[in-house]
């Protein structure tokens, strides 16, 4: 799969602040003063920013084999706490990577997250299939979804070769146990 999306994101990015090295939780400042702890993998680069829409922006990498975003939105009517109610934004968000995928269809799982709720589906490029190297920026595999809180919608995608790395296992984790919303302390 290509991550033009994830390409094209850093390039509308307004600002952004890199750090590699060991694990660390890094507070991400969301709208209306709500704030958001991320813990970055071990080995993993970050960048945070504000995309072409004023949103708040992640990426994470890990050298050339993993590549993750994750865009951070509102949801104040709590539109997407259902399940159904997030499969169906997928289907409108995801639906571009149904056709070149070996899967030809979404298959919805639950993140099973400490804190909110989330949906993902994992598409294999088919073009990709069975080649053992990858042509740069290009992934035999995408992990799309959505991890919501009241009044927060998480958009991510992963862009990988290896489900079963360590790394992907580490941002898969991350999303479940992470990426939730750090009370600020009254004044």
């Amino acid at each position: 799969m290509k991550r033009s999306f994830c390409v094209l994101v850093l390039l509308l990015l307004t600002s952004a602040v890199t750090r590699a090295g060991p694990h660390r939780e890094e507070v991400l400042t969301l709208f209306e003063h709500r704030r958001v702890a991320i813990a970055v993998p071990e080995g993993f680069t970050y960048e945070s920013a504000t995309d072409a829409s004023g949103l708040p922006a992640v990426q994470l990498a890990a050298k050339e084999k993993i590549s993750a975003s994750l865009i951070f939105g509102p949801d104040p009517e709590r539109e997407l706490g259902t399940t159904r109610a997030r499969a169906e934004k997928m289907v409108e968000a995801f639906q571009n990577y149904v056709e070149g995928s070996v899967e030809k269809a979404m298959q919805f799982e639950e993140l099973e997250s400490k804190t909110g709720a989330g949906t993902f589906c994992v598409f294999t490029d088919a073009k990709l299939v069975g080649q053992k190297e990858f042509p740069p920026g290009e992934y035999l595999h995408v992990t799309t979804g959505l991890k919501v809180w009241p009044g927060v919608v998480v958009i991510f995608r992963i862009f990988c070769n290896d489900l079963e790395s360590p790394e992907y296992q580490a941002v898969m984790k991350m999303l479940r146990d992470s990426v939730q919303e750090r009370m600020v302390p009254l004044k």
